[in-house]
């Protein structure tokens, strides 16, 4: 299995097949956001995200499933939460391209993800999921997730299922 990583300038053409790829979801995750400006302001911005974010934006590093010189999935660490992430986003956001979907790549980057957090001796991770994706119900939950509570993110009406990983185990 490939291990997640960060995307370089040389990933420009694989990442706009990426992105091609998720314009017909009707839902959109955080690591397939279309891009504001050129490759090379993303990447930029990519690396300055991972360490030092305008608030209220909190580290953040985005990792990318590669195989084949195709980008499969995608996975975003946040290594501290803020209010809104405390409540909604969580640590982990992820997602797999629609071509690629059940062929445990999700499972893989989430398993990685959490190794990196635990390389930061972060103790727990909280992971969220929308009330109606039960696969993503299910990663997390195989990962370790024990589930705590379903809130109602007022601006999009989504209800949010809250789990926590103890990654002291």
């Amino acid at each position: 299995m490939p291990k997640i990583r960060e995307l370089t300038l040389e990933d420009e053409e694989i990442y706009q097949k990426w992105l091609v790829a998720w314009q017909n979801e009707p839902t959109q995750v955080s690591v397939s956001q279309p891009l504001k400006t050129s490759f090379v302001e993303f990447i930029t911005q990519l690396g300055i995200n991972s360490s030092h974010p305008e608030p209220p934006r909190v580290p953040a590093t985005k990792y990318f499933y590669i195989e084949d010189n195709i980008i499969k999935g995608g996975i975003s660490c946040r290594w501290e939460l803020n209010d809104y992430l405390l409540n909604f986003g969580g640590n982990i956001g992820y997602g797999v391209a629609p071509d690629y979907r059940k062929q445990g790549i999700a499972n893989e980057m989430m398993q990685q993800a959490l190794n990196l957090f635990r390389q930061r001796q972060i103790e727990k991770v909280l992971i969220t999921a929308e009330d109606w994706n039960v696969a993503s119900q299910k990663i997390i939950e195989s990962a370790g997730g024990v589930y705590e509570n379903t809130l109602v993110e007022k601006a999009t009406g989504y209800q949010l299922k809250r789990y926590w990983i103890n990654l002291l185990k």
